[in-house]
């Protein structure tokens, strides 16, 4: 029994887990099915909504009721009938309306219905599913999502699961849950699908080739969403489980701009329920059944209709005629407001026509020009096979002209879908001989069928061979006959494609796999590269392979490794490739690329995009590795510049970069690219890209017609470069201008203009015969005029994303832009005289030309988005539709006569009402179907009604509430009040759903207003988002409207007379007026009436008037420039609390005379007055009676930076009482308290002659300065202020002053702890011009005497140029009126440009005697360091003033210059867009590097202070109102000359040259100089050396490389002295010597010694000077490429022009930038020493006949050495200097030299001719002596 036990046990167990399977299975064996014999009868209900998610607004949508009758045929077949289909729409607002019948789609749709069906079904699971032949996609796809409900997968052991299972919408991920209820037999099954995350999404996508999902985060960012539950109900019997119910529920939101919350939704809702079951069996149709496939949604062979409009499409050929009939009446004058739905109407026309209609269509239409216009567009945009045929047909027949050809060819291509059919016909248009005719034809086909076959192999896995054939051949057939032209286009095309299979062909063009390549122009192997960057999309691991190979190879160009670097960023390089870039570019020696690379990776570290975020963090890696000295390259050197940004909360973001190559051969880039991306939601598209590269270009702007190869020095410089070892010419280049455009990342055009096209284009303008020609046929248009026109549509942009629903309709959004332009031009002109046949430029000069032009062009873009259902029968979607329509008439008449000066142009005024702008933006919902075409229902998606703001909504009392409901309470019934101010109240507009906004500006005297009107109503009331504002109606509105006048305007003129006779024309508008008037008047009384004219003889009345008077009480309001006009001896301020009351009245009321002076004196300043402004604490007096005293002496000003007030009052404490009353705010105060409290930063701008004196002893101010501290006699005020908190007290006069100075010295220990912004401008105009000081006793008589001598000064320059200068300009806009009143504006310029203060002044004036309104600028340059203008508008140029001063001098010790902006008082309007642009300047200083610092400065000031600290590097201080911004040692692009101050007194007039000369100067800069001194050389690269010359050998000094060969430099040691020199110069027909003797250096020409005193010697022929300067000669030869060459036996300086740069070589250098390169020897390669450098470029001379007797020659190492544990022999790879045969050397250096070593037996030896140890490779350095200097007295002359 015992041994029974444990199989006892075994079995029980055994036998409960069968029965617990068993009650397991019973538990889950719930696959539903149909009985058999009995029929299923269920009713089903489905619907589509589309619209926003709030409430009360409005949604659009569909819905479908039927019974549906399922009976078995067969096992696992079913019978399905669709019984009383019944279609319902929806269009009103949620929820509150309701779904409406629509029998018109139930009869259109139920037809498809009325034949059954027949579906299998096996386990939950549906099969294939059979319906009627030729049944429409829409009834098979709907019957699709009937069956969907019933799709299960039920898992027998478990609950809850996913799997991925396939469904209408394709494989996706699913999650059930089951739920039982044993007591019932029932369960419950909820089934979740996620339709975001599909293996195999049922999607179609239109128009998004070129927008690729982002490596990184793909998933999170989609801008659709979508996911689908459904609810089961089962029922288990007898005969099975049974579906009783099933609840489906879809949602599909859309963000537009990636917000959370401001979406779009689309809900899909379906129910299902059981209705009876009855015992009858399905009968076998007797209808013929086809398959349909399985569950997985069909989309239509050809796609439904844009969901902009249903057509009938039966009859396509009639409904086209009848659209293009309509567009062409309806849109002859301008754009009829329906066009681009028309249009859009004209294509989907023709996408259903076949090839028979559209050849119908060109025989009615082909010589009806308009017609054929719009047809032609219409079919190049339609993108199917039939139009592309249609157009190849047309161009192979030669039917179209030039330019419809290019049209249509490039639409057709580029908008054409591309699959099988298209690619070869594509292939077969661009075989006609039409467009083989045309390069330019031939590119854009080409380029058209690149993007086809880019377009077909982004939808293949494989791209066909037969579709890149074309391209490879061309690119094939291009190498081998050598046409760049060719090799250009096929790498573009290549490009474009993108493909892998292409990389071959490409390596063809690049030199590391083919050595053929290395002759294929820069330019070219540059387009192989970025045709190969572009193909790292598809393959970025072989690519990168290839681009590193070329990024290191130092023997390529650097502009090839530079693409290169710019390629393999593109690829999205991992850390360890950017590591490698790192490491190549810190070994670089080449500066540009490693310039480039080290910019490159600086500007990816800061990019913010998501998708860069890999390469954004690894560049941030690799940087540390890098030296910064690379960051502070200058301008000349490549960079790459990365801007963008991006939004996270909109998932949006943009970025650009410019890529800047320079090359060695130019000053300036030699290419430039820039590119712009964008990002949004998970995707990237590369929006625009251009470049343009400029090669050679410099030679043919500085070609001379100079025969440099015929003169005899040509030879001469090529025989001696035959003698250095290796020489050779660089090569020249070829003058080449390229310039490409790609939009999406597809080349649609380039243009490259070589050689010859720029030969052509110069002849043109140079030679006269040429130029007459194209003069003439100028001149016959000209005469003939030119009329037309045209109407084209300029593009056609189609996004279309499609998703199918849950209930078996589609959900598409969509986008379509329409962009149309037109233009209607009719010009004629006639010029006097005509244009002869012998034209010459001057005759311009003499001519008059009039023409009439009436030019209409117009542009309207047109857009509108959509999401809903769209099918064949109906469409249901919300429709968001912008248009925006531009129209510019110009109509005028205009006279230029040239000989007079004079322009006069007129038009008519304003008849009518013309929009020159109108923007309008609606959103819809909108419902159509077939059964009433041409009828929709639209209801705007905002209601007139919707609810207003919660907190606007007035309280309603519980009575009215209750008689009128709650649901009527909105915007609609507030009181009539209200209503009104939500429209027009802008205080309240931000907080309401309506605004509105209506702006005019009305110019009476031209009978026009241009108004602009905005009017719009969002939905952002409900959520502020981006979409909520979109939903609603916008619009905006310039209109041109005409405006009531007291007479009619006849027209419109403007006349502009420049020159002497602008004076008369002043004169003449007068007379108009009045009576005619003598012309010949005195001088005297015609600038009288100028003045009165312009309304200025009150501005400077004033100041003529009262200089001699002592008051005068002053004008509240009066804002004049006083800093501008101040005379420094003029205010002293008093050191003594005994200065007179009457100096103090005097002073005051002198100061009130001057500010109302408008102009400037030459020694005036206004850093008196802004000295006592900002230190009012250190001038005030020292004595007991100060400290607490309130009143002193008024000499000075208060701090006020806002007063306008005039004050003269005599009483300081009073004056000082007011001028606080009459300031702005209490911060502004003009106390010295609060002058002191900020002595360091207060305004300088203040009007008032109040004094501020308390004592500054608790003053807490950064620094008090005392600039005219040397005026003090008493004790320094800086005394008083010892407890002061100060940081420190300047003193930069103290040397001036005349009691205790201790201060300065204080000062001066703690000079080097303050911050840049804390120290002081100097300014160098008031160290240039000093004042002088005076005793306290004499201050009050020496001031009314320094007064009256400013007087004198001040008469001697006048306040208006016009008392001694007539006018320079007139210009005059007025309306010429009936009663011949003259109302408009006038401009008149005055200029005294040549003298030695040279002066403008403009004054604009209103020409009615009504208005006052004048505008006054004055701009002047005081002298060398100070230059002020200033502007004033308002009644007499009275209310408003803007002021600004540029004031040379030092700051922190360097050069700087300070630049200083004063708004007195500005328009509140002005000051608005002011404030509102200010809050951007703290971020944008912020993110410009810069440093802040909260301070109170003068409120209405600001200071841009710019110091140069070295050539390359500068501080900037920029004080603004309350804070301080500023940058230390900010990089410039370029060095800037940093030289000795100029005194003025050596300056020339006019004394503005200096800051005229500024640009001149910083050009000079940048030329390259070369200098000898001793044994110190310094190359043109600014690279120094030491370096010995050799005994009477002649090195290379500087040459011209170029093939040019103009002129070399030769340089040796003199016979006189070591330190000594002599050159020869080699300079087109000249032979020059220029040699020490006696103390002179003495100048041979062609053998003929000159004077050797003050030599002048001028060549003959092309421009050569040379003349004495200082101790030596100068040489000038600009034409030769020299502007300047010094020798004065000791010192050789020659500086050449900057379009020699990169075509020098010689001991100077290359003059390239490339400063690692320096050494560079006559061979190309790089020497390793200066020595050996210096040795490459000695001129070698005949044995006995030369002086030099050095010889280059190979030398072997004297020692063995072990290499590699061999003992070799070594032999140099480079020559040594030697001495020649039979001399000895007296004198030696140690060079170092590669060797290439042999085994030591080897039998090679010095003497083998044939071993060329200079090819030889490099195994070993060494150092071996070279011989400098020899004694020869056993010479063999033999050799």
């Amino acid at each position: 029994m015992s041994g029974r036990a444990p199989f006892t046990f075994t079995m029980r167990g055994i036998i409960l887990a069968l029965v617990l399977t068993l009650v397991g299975s019973q538990k889950f064996d719930i696959d539903p099915g149909f009985s058999s014999q009995k029929s299923h009868v269920y009713s089903y209900e489905g619907w589509v909504l589309n619209g926003l998610q709030e409430k009360s607004l409005a949604k659009v949508g569909v819905r479908l009721s039927s019974k549906l009758e399922i009976s078995e045929l067969s096992e696992n077949t079913y019978l399905l009938k669709v019984r009383s289909p019944q279609f319902e729409e929806y269009n009103g607002i949620w929820p509150s309306d309701s779904f409406t019948r629509s029998s018109k789609i139930t009869q259109v749709v139920s037809s498809c219905f009325t034949r059954p069906f027949k579906f299998e079904y096996s386990s939950g699971r549906i099969g294939n599913i059979y319906g009627p032949e030729d049944c429409p996609d829409t009834c098979i796809n709907i019957v699709r999502g009937i069956l969907n409900m019933m799709q299960l997968t039920i898992k027998k052991s478990q609950n809850v699961y996913e799997l991925q299972e396939a469904g209408i919408g394709g494989v996706c991920h699913t999650r059930y849950v089951i739920q039982e209820d044993r007591k019932n037999s029932r369960f419950a099954v909820t089934r979740t699908v996620d339709q975001t995350s599909c293996q195999e999404k049922v999607m179609k996508s239109v128009g998004m080739a070129y927008i690729y999902p982002c490596p990184v985060d793909m998933m999170k960012g989609r801008l659709v969403k979508g996911t689908a539950a459904f609810s089961y109900k089962l029922k288990q019997s007898d005969s099975g489980t049974l579906i009783t119910e099933v609840v489906s529920q879809q949602v599909y939101q859309i963000s537009p701009f990636s917000e959370p919350t401001g979406v779009a939704v689309m809900e899909a809702r379906q129910k299902l329920s059981l209705l009876e079951v009855r015992s009858e069996r399905g009968s076998a149709p007797d209808i013929s059944m086809q398959s349909y496939g399985s569950l997985r949604y069909q989309f239509p062979s050809t796609l439904p209709q844009m969901p902009l409009q249903l057509i009938e499409t039966k009859n396509p050929e009639q409904r086209i005629v009848e659209t293009l009939q309509h567009i062409v009446l309806n849109n002859q004058q301008d754009f009829h407001d329906d066009v681009p739905y028309r249009f859009l109407e004209l294509v989907q026309l023709c996408r259903i026509s076949s090839a028979d209609t559209f050849e119908s269509l060109w025989r009615q239409f082909s010589d009806k020009p308009r017609y054929r216009r719009w047809l032609l567009s219409a079919v190049s945009a339609t993108g199917t096979t039939e139009a592309l045929k249609f157009i190849k047909t047309r161009i192979r027949n030669d039917d179209l002209s030039y330019l419809q050809t290019l049209l249509s060819v490039s639409f057709a291509l580029h908008l054409t879908k591309a699959d099988e059919h298209t690619v070869p016909i594509a292939a077969d248009l661009m075989t006609s001989s039409r467009i083989q005719k045309s390069p330019m034809l031939q590119q854009v086909a080409w380029l058209g069928y690149s993007s086809v076959v880019s377009r077909y192999c982004s939808q293949t896995s494989t791209c066909p061979k037969e579709a890149l054939q074309p391209i490879h051949d061309l690119a094939d057939d291009a190498i081998s006959r050598g046409r760049e032209d060719k090799m250009k286009l096929a790498l573009k095309c290549i490009g474009n494609i993108g493909e892998p299979a292409s990389i071959k062909r490409i390596l063809k063009f690049i030199p590391i796999s083919s050595s053929s390549a290395a002759d294929i122009p820069i330019h070219i192997q540059t387009d192989a590269i970025m045709a190969l960057g572009k193909i790292a999309w598809k393959d970025p691991k072989t690519v990168q392979g290839y681009l590193i190979q070329i990024l290191v190879d130092q023997s390529l160009p650097p502009e090839v490794r530079m693409m290169a670097c710019a390629a393999i960023f593109e690829t999205r390089p991992a850390l360890a490739l950017i590591t490698t870039i790192a490491n190549v570019a810190m070994k670089e020696s080449n500066l540009q690329v490693a310039s480039f690379m080290y910019s490159h990776m600086k500007a990816l570290s800061k990019s913010r995009l998501p998708y860069m975020y890999n390469i954004s963090s690894a560049c941030n890696i690799a940087l540390k590795l890098l030296a910064p000295k690379l960051d502070r390259l200058s301008y000349r050197y490549s960079k790459v510049m990365h801007f963008g940004g991006y939004f996270d909360n909109y998932k949006f973001g943009a970025a650009g970069d410019v890529f800047v190559m320079n090359s060695p051969r130019t000053m300036f880039p030699s290419a430039i690219i820039s590119k712009l991306m964008a990002y949004s939601a998970g995707s990237v598209a590369q929006l625009v890209e251009a470049g343009v590269r400029v090669e050679g270009l410099t030679d043919v702007i500085m070609k001379r017609n100079i025969p440099f190869a015929e003169y005899p020095t040509y030879k001469k410089i090529k025989e001696i470069g035959k003698a250095l070892l290796g020489w050779k010419e660089l090569p020249s280049e070829t003058p080449l201008v390229s310039a490409y455009l790609k939009l999406f990342d597809q080349e649609l055009a380039y243009i490259s203009i070589n050689k010859e096209v720029l030969q052509q284009v110069m002849k043109t303008v140079l030679e006269p015969a040429d130029r007459s020609t194209a003069m003439k046929r100028i001149a016959s248009q000209i005469r003939s005029g030119i009329a037309g026109q045209w109407t084209q549509p300029v593009w056609l942009g189609e996004l279309r994303y499609i998703v199918p629903t849950c209930t078996g309709l589609p959900l598409e959004y969509g986008s379509y832009t329409t962009a149309l332009a037109r233009a209607a031009v009719s010009v004629d002109g006639k010029m006097t005289p005509p244009l002869t046949g012998d034209f010459r430029p001057s005759q311009l000069l003499e001519s008059t030309m009039q023409i009439r032009s009436d030019i209409n062009p117009s542009f309207y873009v047109h857009t509108v988005a959509t999401m809903g259902v769209n099918t064949e029968y109906f469409q249901h979607a919300v429709e968001i539709q912008g248009k925006v329509l531009t129209r510019v008439p110009m109509k005028f008449d205009a006279k230029i006569d040239m000989k007079m000066k004079n322009i006069k142009i007129e038009t008519s005024p304003c008849h009518e009402e013309t929009e020159i702008v109108v923007g309008r933006h609606k959103a819809f919902a909108v419902s159509r179907n077939i059964g009433e075409l041409g009828v929709e229902k639209r209801t705007s998606i905002l209601p007139e009604d919707a609810s207003s703001n919660i907190a606007e909504e007035p309280f309603q009392p519980s009575e009215k509430a209750s008689t009128e409901g709650f649901t009527m309470q909105g915007a609609g019934s507030m009181p009539r009040e209200h209503a009104y101010s939500s429209q027009e109240d802008p205080r309240h507009a931000t907080e309401r759903k309506s605004h509105k906004q209506d702006t005019c500006v009305k110019l009476q005297h031209l009978g026009c207003q241009l108004c602009f009107s905005r009017r719009s109503r969002d939905a952002s009331f409900l959520k502020n988002t981006y979409l909520h504002r979109l939903i609603g109606e916008h619009e905006a509105k310039i209109v041109l409207m005409p405006v009531q006048t007291d007479a009619d305007i006849d027209k419109i003129q403007l006349e502009i007379q420049a020159g002497s006779r602008a004076a008369s024309k002043i004169i003449h508008v007068v007379n108009s007026e009045s009576e005619e008037e003598d012309e010949s008047s005195p001088y005297e009384d015609i600038q009288a009436k100028l003045k009165k004219i312009l309304g200025i003889e009150n501005v400077f009345k004033v100041a003529n008037k009262t200089r001699h008077q002592k008051k005068r009480p002053s004008k509240k309001g009066n804002t004049m420039l006083t800093e501008l006009g101040t005379d420094p001896k003029a205010k002293k301020p008093s050191s003594s609390s005994s200065a007179s009351s009457t100096v103090s009245s005097s002073s005051s009321s002198s100061a009130a005379s001057r500010d109302r002076k408008k102009a400037v004196d030459g020694d005036e300043t206004d850093h008196v007055k802004q000295a006592r402004n900002k230190d009012a604490s250190s001038k005030s007096s020292s004595s007991s009676s100060s400290s607490k005293s309130s009143s002193s002496s008024s000499s000075s000003k208060s701090s006020s930076s806002s007063s306008s007030s005039k004050s003269s009052s005599s009483s300081s404490s009073s004056s000082s009482k007011r001028s606080s009353s009459s300031s702005n705010s209490s911060k502004r105060s003009s106390s010295s308290s609060s002058s002191s409290k900020r002595s360091s930063s207060s305004s300088s701008s203040s009007k008032d002659s109040s004094s501020s004196s308390s004592s500054s002893r608790k003053s807490s101010s950064h620094h008090s300065h005392g600039h005219h501290s040397r005026y003090l006699n008493g004790s320094s005020s800086s005394s008083s202020s010892s407890k002061s908190s100060s940081h420190h007290s300047h003193r930069h006069h103290s040397g001036h002053l005349e009691g205790d100075s201790s201060s300065s010295s204080s000062y001066s220990k703690i000079w080097g702890v303050h911050e840049i912004y804390q120290y002081r401008f100097k300014s160098a105009h008031r160290q240039e011009f000093p004042k002088r000081k005076f005793p306290g006793d004499r201050l009050s008589s020496t001031y009314s005497s320094t007064r009256s001598s400013h007087a004198s000064r001040a008469a001697s320059r006048p306040k208006f140029l016009g008392d001694v200068k007539t006018p320079v300009l007139a210009v005059f806009l007025h309306g010429v009126r009936d009663d011949r009143k003259i109302g408009g504006l006038q401009l008149v310029v005055y200029a005294d440009i040549d003298s030695i203060r040279p002066r403008m002044q403009v004054f604009v004036s209103n020409l009615t005697d009504s208005s006052k309104w004048k505008l006054c600028a004055d701009a002047s340059v005081l002298n060398a360091h100070k230059a002020v203008a200033y502007l004033k508008w308002g009644r007499n140029c009275q209310d408003y003033k803007i002021a600004t001063e540029l004031v040379t001098g030092r700051f922190a010790a360097h050069p700087a210059v300070q630049v200083k902006v004063e708004w007195p008082k500005v328009p509140s309007s002005l000051r608005s867009i002011a404030e509102w642009f200010y809050k951007f300047v703290p971020g944008a200083a912020f993110m410009l590097g810069f440093s802040e610092k909260s301070d109170k400065n003068p409120s209405r000031q600001a200071r841009v202070i710019v110091s140069l600290t070295s050539p390359r590097t500068c501080d900037v201080v920029i004080k603004l109102p309350d804070m301080i911004l500023y940058e230390k040692a900010m990089r410039l692009p370029l060095s800037l000359p940093v030289g000795p101050r100029i005194p003025a007194s050596e300056l020339q007039p006019p004394i503005w040259n200096v800051f005229a000369e500024a640009p001149s100067a910083v050009l000079e800069n940048l030329k390259a100089c070369c200098s000898v001194s001793h044994n110190k050389i310094t190359t043109f690269n600014d690279v120094q050396f030491n370096y010995t010359m050799p005994a009477n050998c002649y090195h290379i000094l500087a040459q011209d490389c170029s093939p040019d060969l103009k002129f070399l430099v030769m340089m040796r040691n003199a016979d006189e002295g070591m330190n000594l020199k002599a050159i020869n110069i080699k300079l087109g027909s000249h032979e020059i010597d220029m040699r020490p003797v006696n103390g002179r250096v003495k100048l041979v020409v062609d053998g003929v010694e000159s004077p050797s005193t003050n030599v002048s010697y001028v060549s003959a022929g092309a421009s050569l000077w040379i003349y004495s300067e200082k101790q030596g000669l100068v040489l000038v030869a600009p034409a030769y490429g020299i502007d300047k060459l010094y020798f004065d036996g000791y010192m050789f300086r020659i500086q050449v022009a900057l379009w020699m740069a990169g075509k020098m070589c010689g001991v100077c250098g290359r003059y390239d930038a490339e400063c690692e390169q320096e050494y560079r020897m006559p061979n190309g390669y790089v020497a390793k020493d200066a020595v050996s450098f210096g040795h490459s470029w000695i001129l070698e001379e005949k044995s006995c006949t030369g002086a030099c007797k050095l010889r280059r020659s190979f030398v072997k190492l004297e020692k063995t050495v072990q290499l590699a544990g061999v003992e070799s022999k070594c032999y140099s790879t480079e020559p040594v200097l030697r001495c020649m045969k039979g001399c000895s050397a007296t004198k030696t250096t140690p060079v170092t030299v590669g060797f290439h070593c042999l085994p030591a037996d080897s039998a090679t030896s010095l003497t083998d001719k044939q071993t060329k140890f200079d090819q030889k490779s490099e195994d070993m350095q060494d150092t071996v002596d070279a011989h400098i200097a020899c004694s020869c007295e056993n010479e063999d002359c033999s050799a």
